[in-house]
């Protein structure tokens, strides 16, 4: 079976990184708050639109930013997802939209994160379209978290699993995990 993993706030934990960025940066800014809104100005308290962009500044000039990303998958699921990687019974595709920060590409810096979390390479690719690529590869089965994504998979007819957080539970659909371990046990059924 073909398998597209979405790698931020399934694998990592981008959110939490975004916000002890917004938090160093601006002390008012709070870490541990539920993002409820895909604009984390609009659900974070005491951040502006003004903010956010120059959050998202640091971000882009920070080297290798996406490498040193902690991990939201928790260390049993990335050992698990090692384990059908390495027995090669499915094809697993890492498909990230992530923008270019300072230092590596982000397929270099995504490929450090997945050597180092999970201990096996993987094959990355960053696209914004992620519905049309899937189809092209034949992926079978997704999981993503961004609402913008999951609507465009389910649109080109793929299989998809929505990482369940709050910004993304207007999106009706029936096919949602809590971690990633959700999702692997749907890989082996």
């Amino acid at each position: 079976m073909k398998v597209m993993i979405d790698m931020d706030d399934v694998l990592t934990n981008f959110n939490l990184a975004f916000l002890q960025v917004a938090h160093r940066m601006y002390e008012e800014v709070p870490v541990n708050v539920e993002v409820k809104v895909w604009d984390f100005w609009k659900s974070v308290p005491n951040l502006t639109l003004e903010m956010e962009e120059s959050v998202w500044e640091v971000i882009r000039g920070t080297p290798n930013f996406y490498e040193g990303l902690p991990a939201y998958a928790d260390h049993e699921d990335l050992f698990r997802l090692a384990e059908i990687m390495r027995a090669g019974r499915h094809e697993i595709y890492f498909i990230t939209s992530r923008f270019p920060t300072k230092g590596r590409t982000v397929q270099a810096q995504s490929q450090r994160w997945i050597l180092e979390h999970v201990g096996e390479p993987g094959t990355i690719i960053v696209s914004s379209r992620k519905g049309e690529l899937c189809q092209v590869l034949g992926v079978e089965l997704a999981v993503d978290d961004a609402p913008h994504h999951i609507e465009n998979l389910l649109d080109h007819g793929i299989n998809t699993y929505i990482m369940d957080w709050a910004y993304n539970r207007h999106i009706d659909h029936r096919l949602r995990v809590k971690n990633l371990g959700e999702f692997l046990d749907c890989i082996m059924d």
